[in-house]
């Protein structure tokens, strides 16, 4: 119990009084409470209760209160049944209860919007400010993507009121700084709960609030929950927190441009400063980010396309500096015809207008991906001769040029690998500049790769498509070479940023980033195993793909969904191993023969599918193909030659899946059994 003088108001909603000895408190002048009456607890005369327990007055009005109130926040809660919490130590929790009921809106009476498990609410509420603070720092610089906080707006939230709102948020952070922790040495995180607690915790609460006048802290915890349940292999679950988090967020926006008063419900009443609404756009886009995000890889339809974002006029987003500081004035609305592009009249973007940069390049990733799950050459038409990559107009050229338009618009100190990630990251932006160059450098690995054989001969050097449907007219001379340079460097340029990264110890751990290291993978064991395909250019594919199969064994640490792209790429290393030692055999296989691999390749969103990945590889293996004797002693001693040193990468993915397949439900520590290549450093841990 506590001894300290506290009014009635905060002592029902059980949190801390804070007042300077005489009313009225902080909370109850701020809120309009005109009886705050400061008194010390007195203890409660309990009686007999019907179930044989003993409860006072309040706690029987309070519960036939909760017991008759709508159950609105059942929607949200049958998008996730959240684990029961495990008590935390008597240290953590000095006053444990079983559980507490609070009101979103702070005002004694109103119906709770949300059950919160006492232990973790009063554990939130405990934190040291250095340990909230230490965690803040971790998550601002490891999600780019989720550059929502408001630093000290958010502390100033935490440090006198904590409010509801304010806790959910910060449980939201907590879940994925937990994940993120699993790679750093951080004696301070000793006293954190576990991140299931944390998300279970903020989902809990966000269930309650999604019915309530909207609030921006509602749509950042959102968000951050979509990225965890993204990176948890949640997928529908990441889709639907994202969608409300984009309604709640354009209820917002819609009563500030409203001429007129809509609704009651969602009137805006958290003020109209510069601050208030920067922190608001900077929330809008990054719900344009998450929903391209969500939606890479899917034939679910965007939310918010870039269209609809010029069309509402939403502000464009401030840079680092004037975010992190009051501006003095309100962010500027953008036209019709401007989108938050690189490349303007006041010159190229440099790190401080980081997110900017990030909010044009996932429009063209979208743009990329929609294109390549569209069928991409495939679809109707594409393989036309004015629709082919390299006759401009084309959808292909399209998607290239404003890439290249988008990486010509930004410093040239933000380019890798002219400029080392140790430098930004002396800087404090080394997460920041590792994302834009692998936002750059995996559209174009996305772009290329569409139009390269997916299994072609071991003697086949750069070339078009092989299956059908083919292209219809004649490349340039020099373009597939052209092409191959730009592919396989991609590829070689992702694995090594993000090792350099790894050693500066920056570690970027987001579920896009793991992304862009499997497609890496993939490409740098494809040209491992073809290396004529880049004319030889490759010496050192085995070595990046090593680098990459070393950032997913230290990813899926963070992230389960690392264990769907390590048996993918398990299976892809299965086929080249195949093809390349038995030609023979796999000639006149195409694409059309290992259709659902070649879809696994491309997914943003893995869904594991090892089955059918065995299927089609068993089915090419028994599928008889009559050769002759020179043929086979041809292409017996030409696979000889190599397999020493591919023994090596098939003992390493053959452990990986294997230790995978054994704990791909936990997120636990792995063995410390991991092999090197005998050509590589070792990493750093």
């Amino acid at each position: 119990m506590r001894s300290s003088l506290s009014c009635d108001a905060c002592r029902r909603s059980k949190i801390k009084c804070v007042n300077s000895g005489s009313p009225p408190c902080q909370r109850c002048e701020k809120s309009g409470i005109a009886d705050c009456a400061l008194s010390r607890p007195r203890p409660l005369a309990s009686r007999p209760a019907s179930n044989g327990g003993s409860i006072d007055g309040r706690s029987r009005k309070r519960s036939s209160s909760a017991a008759a109130s709508p159950r609105k926040n059942d929607v949200l809660r049958q998008l996730d049944s959240p684990p029961v919490p495990r008590s935390v130590s008597a240290a953590a929790t000095p006053r444990p209860a079983p559980v507490c009921k609070e009101s979103v809106a702070d005002v004694p009476g109103e119906t709770p919007p949300f059950v919160a498990p006492m232990d973790i609410d009063a554990h939130l509420v405990g934190l040291p400010e250095g340990v909230v603070l230490k965690a803040l720092n971790v998550f601002i610089n490891s999600y780019p993507e989720l550059a929502v906080l408001h630093l000290p707006t958010l502390v100033q939230d935490l440090r006198t009121t904590r409010s509801f709102e304010g806790r959910a948020l910060l449980g939201a952070v907590l879940a994925v700084t937990k994940a993120q922790l699993a790679v750093l040495s951080a004696s301070w995180a000793g006293t954190l709960l576990s991140r299931e607690e944390y998300a279970g915790y903020a989902k809990n609460a966000l269930a309650g609030f999604i019915f309530q006048p909207p609030k921006v802290q509602v749509v950042q915890a959102l968000l951050i929950i979509t990225l965890h349940e993204w990176g948890s292999r949640d997928f529908h679950k990441a889709w639907m927190y994202c969608g409300i988090a984009i309604r709640i967020m354009q209820a917002i926006h819609s009563s500030r441009v409203a001429p007129h008063r809509l609704d009651s419900a969602t009137a805006n009443h958290d003020g109209n400063d510069a601050v208030t609404l920067a922190i608001e756009t900077r929330a809008y886009w990054s719900c344009f980010i998450m929903d391209c995000m969500v939606n890479s890889g899917t034939y679910n339809p965007p939310m918010l396309p870039m269209s609809e974002m010029q069309k509402l006029k939403v502000a464009r987003p401030l840079g680092v500096v004037d975010f992190a500081f009051p501006p003095e004035n309100v962010p500027p609305f953008i036209s019709a015809d401007q989108c938050p592009l690189a490349g303007e009249a006041n010159g190229p973007l440099d790190f401080t207008r980081s997110f900017e940069i990030l909010v044009g390049g996932f429009d063209i990733w979208t743009q990329v991906m929609t294109f390549i799950f569209n069928d991409g050459r495939r679809a109707p038409g594409m393989c036309a001769p004015p629709n082919c990559p390299w006759v401009a107009g084309s959808p292909w050229s399209e998607s290239r040029n404003r890439l290249e338009m988008w990486r010509i618009g930004q410093h040239r100190k933000l380019h890798y690998p002219s400029n080392s990630v140790a430098i930004h990251m002396t800087l404090g932006f080394g997460e920041t500049f590792v994302y834009l160059n692998l936002l750059y450098y995996t559209s174009t690995l996305m772009l290329h790769r569409e139009y390269f054989p997916f299994l072609p001969t071991p003697d086949a050097g750069p070339c078009g498509p092989t299956d059908h449907p083919p292209l219809e007219a004649p490349a340039p001379p020099g373009w597939w070479e052209e092409s191959a340079r730009l592919l396989f460097s991609a590829a070689e340029q992702i694995a090594r940023i993000l090792h350099d990264a790894s050693e500066c110890g920056v570690h970027l751990m987001t579920p896009f980033a793991g992304f862009c290291a499997f497609s890496a993978a993939y490409v740098n064991l494809y040209v491992f195993r073809y290396p004529l395909m880049n004319l030889g250019r490759s010496p050192g594919a085995e070595h990046c793909l090593q680098l990459c199969l070393d950032y997913l064994h230290q990813f899926r640490h963070v992230w389960s969904i690392a264990d769907g792209w390590i048996k993918t790429i398990h299976q892809a290393s299965l086929l080249y191993e195949r093809a390349t030692k038995d030609a023979a055999r796999y000639r006149g296989r195409s694409r059309r023969d290992f259709d659902t691999l070649h879809q696994s390749v491309h997914e943003f969103r893995v869904v594991d599918r090892s089955d059918d990945h065995t299927r089609e590889l068993d089915g090419a293996e028994h599928a008889l193909v009559p050769c002759s004797l020179e043929t086979v002693q041809e292409v017996s001693e030409n696979a000889h030659e190599m397999d020493s040193s591919r023994d090596d990468t098939n003992s390493l993915l053959n452990q990986l899946l294997t230790e995978v397949s054994n704990n791909v439900d936990e997120q636990g520590v792995w063995s410390q059994w991991w092999p090197q290549f005998p050509m590589a450093p070792p990493s750093a841990p």
